[in-house]
């Protein structure tokens, strides 16, 4: 379960990433972002890297070696 989490995690910051990049892009491309849907992917980015560290502490360290 432990790994399953992390591996959601990473996947969350991945599309957390590229709502930023997307963001990025339109701001600096010729016809502008609206408004609008730029607050609502960073929003979204936002709420996935919560998700993300929420998902991560919830792996927790793993069984000890020792």
């Amino acid at each position: 379960m432990t790994v399953l989490a992390r591996i959601v995690a990473i996947i969350c910051v991945l599309i957390a990433a590229f709502l930023i990049y997307a963001v990025v892009a339109a701001v600096a491309s010729d016809e502008g972002a609206r408004a609008g849907v730029a607050v609502l992917y960073v929003a979204i980015a936002a709420a996935l890297g919560f998700a993300a560290s929420r998902l991560w502490r919830m792996g927790g360290a793993g069984p000890s070696a020792t």
